[in-house]
């Protein structure tokens, strides 16, 4: 790719990143103001979750996602989040593997958006790394290696439903490096 291309692509991801954040902040500040806090999370709270997540690595591939959050506040949580994503292309001759392995920290903002007793929702975002490789059973394209390893970002809209006080299923729209979307469980311990 081309130096110049770059540029507009970074600049472009900056300005995006900066309008992402600035709504997330207005949307935290008018929706804890609107909803106020959530009680199915509290300070001092350790959640572990394990997830599917769809549609990362190059917008294409799924894998496991684990999460970890604790609660420093009452209505925010700091947490830390890896997942392991992988897809192959396969053409006539040959095939393509690619895998991105991300690690993200980040924070959530909880708030009481539809006032269901069991349900936690919240708003967070994250920033991290992704080591991503690529390789080829192509003979002319034999480099298999560290291709594609990048900082990255993820910001989430999320819900856990509590079937009991430690037990949650947990659905999460998010972007980027931990894909768009992930199932899964949490405990709270």
């Amino acid at each position: 790719m081309n130096a110049l291309y770059m540029t507009h692509k970074f600049s472009t991801i900056g300005l995006s990143l900066a309008l992402v954040a600035l709504f997330l902040i207005s949307s935290v500040s008018q929706t804890s103001a609107q909803f106020g806090p959530n009680s199915n999370f509290r300070n001092k709270d350790l959640i572990i979750g394990a997830h599917l997540g769809l549609g990362g690595c190059w917008y294409s591939g799924f894998g496991p996602v684990v999460n970890v959050e604790y609660g420093i506040l009452p209505q925010l949580g700091v947490t830390a989040s890896a997942g392991f994503f992988a897809h192959t292309d396969v053409y006539s001759s040959y095939s393509q593997t690619y895998t991105s392995i991300p690690f993200i920290l980040g924070a959530n903002w909880h708030f009481d958006l539809l006032k269901v007793k069991q349900l936690d929702t919240w708003v967070g975002g994250g920033l991290g790394y992704t080591f991503g490789s690529w390789s080829s059973s192509d003979p002319d394209r034999r480099y298999t290696g560290s291709v594609g390893s990048y900082f990255s970002w993820d910001g989430r809209l999320g819900a856990r439903y509590y079937f009991s006080d430690k037990l949650a299923a947990k659905l999460e729209l998010g972007y980027w490096a931990l894909g768009y979307l992930r199932l899964g469980v949490d405990f709270k311990l």
